[in-house]
C-alpha cells in the first residue's frame, strides 16, 4: 500500500506540474489570440460547465466507496452490481446535465454575457454538452482506479488529455477562435476516455455491465449515501464557480479574465496540494472497512496538509504580482495583489480536507452538505455586497471570509460532533499555520518592495529562497515528529540505494 500510495502521489504531482506548466505557457497565447473579452468568455463558459458537477459528485463517490468495500471482500458479483447500476445511473444523470447545458446555450444572458457574444456562447455550449455527457459516463470507471490505489493511471491520462488538448488548441485557435478550443477539448476527451475504459478493463477484467443487475433498490441504496454529497457537491461547485459569473454581471468580461489569472494560479497550487495529500482518502476508507483505528493516521494527514500548504502558498502570495507582470503583462498585474487574500482562503481548506475525508470514510457525512451550502450562500452574499463596492478586492475578501467560516469553523464543529478526536490540537496548529503565513507574507512583500521589478532569473531565485525559508521554519513548527522520522528514513534509504 505504501509503495502504491507513493507511486500514485508522485504521478498525480507530476500531472499537476505538467498541467500547470502547459497552462502557464498557453494562457498568454490564448489572451493574445482571443483578446481580453473572448478569453473572459471562454473562462466563463468553462466555469459554467463546472456547475453541473454537483449532479454526479455524490453518486461518483458512493460508487467508488462501494467498489473499494467489495474489493476488500473479494466480491466480484457485488462489483458488477455496482458497476451496472453506475452505468445506467450516470447515463441518465449525464443526459440531464447535457440538457441543462443546452438550456444555457439558448439563454446565455443568464451568465451576464452581452448580446454581442451570445451567438458564440450558444454554439460553444451546444457542442460542449457532448463533453458533459461523456464526463458523467466516465465516473463508472474511476472507482476501479481508486479501489486499486492506481490513481497514477488517472493522473497519466489526465496529463495526456492536457497535452493533446493544448497541441490542438495551439493550431486550431488561430483560425477558429473559441471554436478551436471547443473542438480541441472534445477531441482530447474522446481519446482519453477511450483509454480509461481500456485500462479499467485491464485492471479488473471481471467487471462487466449486466442489465438485469440494474435494480431500483440498488439506486436507492446509493442515493441513501449520496443525497447529502449531492448537495455538498452543488455547494462546492457554487463556491468554486460563482465568482466569474458575479464578476461578469458586476464588472464585465475583461475583469473575469483578470480575476481568472490569479484564481487559476491558486487552483493549480490547490491541485498540487490535492495530488500530494489526496491519496489518503481511499486509505481511510480501507481502514474503516478493516475496522482499524484512525486517530494516528488523521493526525499525520493534518500535519502533512499544513506543512505542504505553507511551502506552496507563501511564495505565490509574495511573488504573484511580479510573476504575472512577467508572464502576461502590466495590464494583469493587479490580479497579483489579490494573492495574499486568496492564499489565506485556500489555506482554510487544509482543515476541511482531512475532516471531510474522515467523515466520508466513516459514513458520517450527513451535515457536510449543510456546512458547504452555508459557505456557498455566504460567499454569494458577501461577493455581491463587497464586489459592488471594492471590485475584485471585494470578491477576494468575500471568498476568504466564506472559506474561513465553512472550511475551518463549521468543519471543526463537525469533527467535534461526530468523532472523539481532540479538536483543540487542530485549532492550535491552524492558528500557528496562519500566523506563520501572515508574518512570512508581510515580511516577504515588504522586502520585495525594496527591489526593482524582477526579471525571470531573479524571480526564480526569489521563489527558491521563499521555499527554503518556509521549509526551515515549517519543518520544526508544523510537521509531526512521526512524519519527520519517516521522511528522514526514506531519504536515508534512498541515499544508501544510490551509494
Amino acid at each position: 500500500m505504501k509503495k502504491q500510495l507513493i507511486k500514485s502521489s508522485t504521478f498525480r504531482t507530476l500531472e499537476v506540474i505538467i498541467i500547470t506548466v502547459i497552462s502557464l505557457v498557453l494562457t498568454p497565447y490564448l489572451i493574445h489570440h482571443l483578446g481580453d473579452a473572448h478569453y473572459g468568455l471562454w473562462i466563463l463558459i468553462l466555469s459554467a460547465l463546472g456547475w453541473f458537477n454537483f449532479i454526479d459528485l455524490g453518486f461518483a463517490y458512493a460508487v467508488q466507496r462501494n467498489i473499494v468495500l467489495a474489493l476488500e471482500n473479494k466480491d466480484n458479483h457485488r462489483i458488477n452490481i455496482v458497476f451496472s447500476v453506475a452505468v445506467a445511473l450516470f447515463s441518465v444523470l449525464g443526459f440531464i446535465a447535457a440538457f441543462c447545458v443546452l438550456v444555457l446555450a439558448f439563454f446565455p444572458e443568464l451568465l451576464g454575457i452581452n448580446e454581442k457574444e451570445q451567438s458564440i456562447a450558444t454554439i460553444a455550449f451546444s457542442i460542449l454538452a457532448i463533453k458533459v455527457f461523456l464526463d458523467f459516463i466516465m465516473n463508472c470507471f474511476h472507482g476501479f482506479f481508486t479501489a486499486y490505489l492506481r490513481m497514477d493511471i488517472d493522473a497519466n491520462l489526465g496529463t495526456l488529455n492536457m497535452v493533446v488538448k493544448s497541441i490542438l488548441v495551439f493550431y486550431l485557435i488561430i483560425d477558429m477562435n473559441i471554436y478551436g478550443a471547443v473542438f480541441a477539448t472534445i477531441a482530447a476527451d474522446i481519446l482519453t476516455h477511450s483509454l480509461k475504459m481500456h485500462f479499467a478493463r485491464k485492471l479488473h477484467p471481471e467487471f462487466k455491465f449486466v442489465l438485469h443487475l440494474v435494480k431500483f433498490s440498488e439506486v436507492r441504496q446509493l442515493f441513501a449515501f449520496s443525497k447529502h454529497l449531492i448537495l455538498m457537491g452543488m455547494a462546492k461547485s457554487v463556491n468554486r464557480r460563482v465568482d466569474p459569473i458575479i464578476i461578469s454581471h458586476l464588472l464585465g468580461l475583461k475583469f473575469v479574465a483578470i480575476y481568472n489569472v490569479i484564481n487559476s494560479l491558486m487552483n493549480q497550487v490547490e491541485s498540487l496540494v490535492g495530488a500530494i495529500v489526496g491519496v489518503f482518502q481511499p486509505v481511510l476508507t480501507k481502514m474503516v472497512a478493516r475496522n482499524t483505528g484512525l486517530d494516528g493516521t488523521f493526525k499525520l494527514i493534518i500535519s502533512i496538509n499544513f506543512f505542504t500548504v505553507i511551502l506552496l502558498y507563501m511564495p505565490l502570495a509574495i511573488l504573484a504580482e511580479d510573476f504575472i507582470t512577467l508572464w502576461i503583462g502590466l495590464d494583469y498585474a493587479q490580479a497579483g495583489q489579490l494573492a495574499p487574500i486568496l492564499g489565506f482562503a485556500y489555506i482554510c481548506r487544509t482543515v476541511s480536507r482531512p475532516i471531510s475525508s474522515l467523515l466520508l470514510a466513516k459514513a458520517q457525512h450527513q451535515l457536510l452538505s449543510v456546512v458547504n451550502l452555508l459557505g456557498a450562500l455566504l460567499n454569494i452574499g458577501l461577493s455581491l455586497v463587497l464586489g459592488s463596492q471594492w471590485g475584485l478586492l471585494g470578491i477576494a475578501i468575500a471568498t476568504a471570509c466564506s472559506f474561513f467560516v465553512s472550511d475551518v469553523i463549521l468543519h471543526l464543529v463537525l469533527l467535534n460532533k461526530y468523532t472523539e478526536l481532540p479538536v483543540l490540537k487542530p485549532i492550535l496548529e491552524f492558528i500557528k499555520l496562519v500566523v506563520l503565513y501572515i508574518l512570512l507574507v508581510v515580511l516577504g512583500i515588504s522586502m520585495m518592495q525594496l527591489f526593482e521589478p524582477l526579471n525571470w532569473g531573479q524571480l526564480i531565485i526569489a521563489a527558491i529562497a521563499c521555499v527554503c525559508i518556509a521549509l526551515l521554519i515549517a519543518w520544526p513548527m508544523l510537521l509531526d515528529k512521526e512524519v519527520k522520522q519517516k521522511l528522514l528514513g526514506m531519504l536515508i534509504k534512498t541515499g544508501k540505494a544510490h551509494d
